[in-house]
């Protein structure tokens, strides 16, 4: 095996344990009626104008527009 391909090899290792120890540190939340992004803010940040950080780790399940946000969904809470 080259050098060039081990550390192709060691650097995609460590970037899957680096997702993975990110995934750990993270806490999901499931939506519930009445929740908006902002109020998730507000409980896990204490901002509320933080709420674009949870829509940008949760654009997968939310879709386009951050105000819409549905009971069962399961959002992601980035640890800052």
């Amino acid at each position: 095996m080259s050098p060039n391909k081990r550390d192709d090899i060691l650097n995609q290792q460590k970037e899957l344990l680096d997702k993975q120890k990110k995934k750990e540190e993270q806490t999901v939340h499931v939506v519930e009626s009445g929740d908006t992004l902002s109020a998730l803010a507000e409980k896990y940040y204490q901002d509320a104008g933080e709420y674009m950080t949870i829509y940008e780790a949760n654009k997968d399940v939310i879709g386009d527009d951050p105000d819409l946000i549905k009971p069962g969904q399961r959002l992601v809470i980035p640890m800052k």
